[in-house]
């Protein structure tokens, strides 16, 4: 299948800010979310804060490895991979909410570049190539916009 990459970044796209099958968009869903709940724990340990960062931090590690960083890497459930983050005011929520948008926009800018041969090419560093890894970031996005999605529910009906 040729275009897989157009493929892969209409994905990234609709899945961000678009307007997806499933419902809202993460941009649509984060901006939704009153800055005062985004530290609360309803499920476990995880807030929306403390997710909406990992989720940040996984897009920094694809853009590391995009620029050719072998050196970068996320230990499982260590500091660049869950940190603990809170939330004190408006503007600092807003910054996080900057913070992704920034992610989304140079992962964008940079595959703009790019051709369906990135995806088979090797990530500095690893033992696989950028054609999984590329299509797991809409899918880890989601997978934890729904976490956030139900936390934000549970949290709005204790107020």
């Amino acid at each position: 299948m040729e275009n897989q990459l157009g493929y892969i970044v209409n994905d990234l796209k609709e899945c961000f800010d678009g307007k997806p099958w499933y419902g809202d968009s993460v941009k649509k869903k984060l901006d939704s979310i009153d800055w005062r709940i985004v530290n609360d724990q309803n499920y476990g340990s995880k807030s929306i804060a403390v997710l909406l960062q990992h989720i940040i931090y996984w897009r920094i590690f694809v853009l590391k490895k995009l620029q050719g960083d072998s050196v970068y890497d996320i230990i499982i459930d260590g500091q660049t991979d869950w940190s603990e983050i809170r939330i004190d005011n408006e503007q600092e929520w807003t910054q996080l909410k900057l913070d992704i948008q920034e992610t989304q926009k140079e992962i964008l800018d940079f595959l703009s570049n790019c051709t369906d041969e990135l995806l088979e090419q090797k990530v500095p560093g690893k033992d696989y190539t950028f054609g999984p890894i590329l299509r797991s970031v809409p899918q880890h996005d989601l997978y934890h916009l729904g976490q956030i999605a139900m936390l934000n529910t549970k949290s709005k009906s204790k107020v």
